[in-house]
């Protein structure tokens, strides 16, 4: 991969780690003690729930905070979509 794309993809990784830093600005202070981030892939976030009520109100402003989400990184189309689980969450997200 040429050194000029490495880049690019290490600083879109940096800008998504910044924005999932600020969860609770993203989601609130409600849904970020029922939610967590788990991973961030290619414009697409796995986040758990503590229950299917919080992942149906996570699904139901999944636009509005993708929207705040690329907002807090400062890139357009960096978050595209959301893929929602319930489980206890395996670990605290690493900051």
């Amino acid at each position: 991969m040429p050194v000029v794309l490495e880049q690019k993809e290490v600083l879109r990784a940096a800008r998504a780690q910044v924005a999932l830093r600020r969860w609770e600005e993203a989601v609130g202070k409600v849904l970020a003690e029922k939610t967590l981030p788990d991973r961030f892939d290619q414009g697409t976030l796995w986040v758990y729930c503590t229950g299917s009520a919080w992942a149906q109100e996570l699904r139901l402003h999944e636009d509005q905070i993708v929207e705040k989400l690329n907002f807090i990184a400062e890139e357009h189309g960096l978050f595209r979509s959301i893929k929602i689980g319930v489980r206890p969450p395996r670990r605290a997200f690493s900051l």
